[in-house]
């Protein structure tokens, strides 16, 4: 066969290949079409990096989602389209309830998200129309999505991939664990599971993943260093005062200022029983009195884990550890 010919055969077989196509990916290249993804998941002991065909290949879940921002505004419910996060924990061995699973974007905001939350759709939810706080009648999945209305999510904008609460029906959660730009998911051993019990006007069990959740920078997070360069990191005091002093559990305005001007009591409750109380005027919108979760990069020692009041706006004999109550004496 000359080489003419096979010149020919090649042509027509290109002209073949292009019938129907918009566009013909080439190995190491990505098509107009197909988003450039790299999702990493890892656990402890293993770790998978998928491409966007890998993603396709994966079974689906599709449904309504919506978000409510902190001061209350309702991005309403749209459909959305992805992969669920249980499904992608089980690339690396899966999960169970003595795990959390952390998520993280590629400007490094991430969240914790609970078993719960993962598994049996453990969130706040709201109403569609109003964003009043109310319980939601079904299920829901926590996945990473990338289609939104049927569209490929820009990556100029909230995608590639995002990550969406998703119902049976519409449903809105809260705008902070709706993470955009994802890019990391970690199956993370929690080795010692704690949770914080708060007590006012609403009754609210934190557990540990909630808690580290809500001391990211991007919540309530905040940090102080020491006289001795030790740096503790946790939540203001009154920012969990604020979940449980009125009826708003969480919009920037959760935090009643009139209340608190009016006077009430916080009382902190450790293990063994010792408490301390702090006077609500002294600590409102205080982010040097804060609720400590880490020392460092480490959980607290034994004598003070999991929590310790500490702070440069307190005297260190309210410096109370082992907390795993709060109690807001709000009238």
């Amino acid at each position: 066969m000359n080489k003419r010919y096979l010149s020919i055969l090649a042509v027509l077989l290109t002209l073949t290949l292009l019938v129907g196509c918009d566009v013909i990916p080439v190995a190491g290249t990505v098509s107009e079409d197909q988003p450039e993804v790299e999702l990493t998941v890892k656990s402890a002991d293993e770790s998978v990096t998928l491409n966007w065909d890998d993603i396709m290949e994966l079974p689906s879940y599709q449904g309504p989602g919506g978000r409510i921002n902190s001061v209350g505004n309702v991005t309403p419910p749209t459909t959305f389209k992805g992969v669920t996060v249980e499904d992608l924990c089980s690339l690396v061995g899966g999960f169970s309830e003595e795990n959390s699973v952390q998520i993280t974007a590629r400007d490094g905001y991430g969240m914790t998200f609970s078993h719960d939350q993962i598994v049996n759709g453990d969130y706040d939810t709201y109403e569609p129309s109003t964003g009043e706080n109310e319980p939601f009648d079904g299920k829901l999945w926590t996945v990473i999505a990338y289609q939104d209305e049927g569209e490929p999510i820009p990556a100029d904008k909230d995608g590639p991939l995002r990550l969406a609460i998703l119902g049976t029906n519409e449903v809105v959660t809260d705008g902070h664990w709706w993470i955009k730009w994802v890019e990391t998911i970690e199956v993370k051993q929690a080795q010692d599971q704690w949770s914080l019990q708060l007590e006012g006007k609403l009754s609210e069990e934190v557990d540990s993943a909630s808690f580290e959740t809500c001391a990211a920078p991007s919540c309530h997070g905040s940090s102080w260093t020491d006289d001795e360069g030790q740096t503790w990191q946790g939540v203001p005091l009154w920012a969990l005062a604020g979940r449980v002093d009125d009826d708003n559990k969480h919009e920037d305005d959760a935090f009643n200022d009139d209340l608190a001007e009016a006077g009430y009591n916080i009382h902190l409750v450790a293990s063994d029983g010792y408490s301390i109380t702090m006077e609500s005027g002294r600590v409102a919108r205080d982010n040097k009195i804060l609720l400590a979760y880490l020392l460092g990069e480490e959980p607290l020692p034994e004598k003070h884990w999991p929590l310790r009041l500490v702070g440069p706006d307190l005297e260190k004999s309210s410096w109370i550890g082992a907390v795993e109550t709060i109690e807001v004496d709000v009238p």
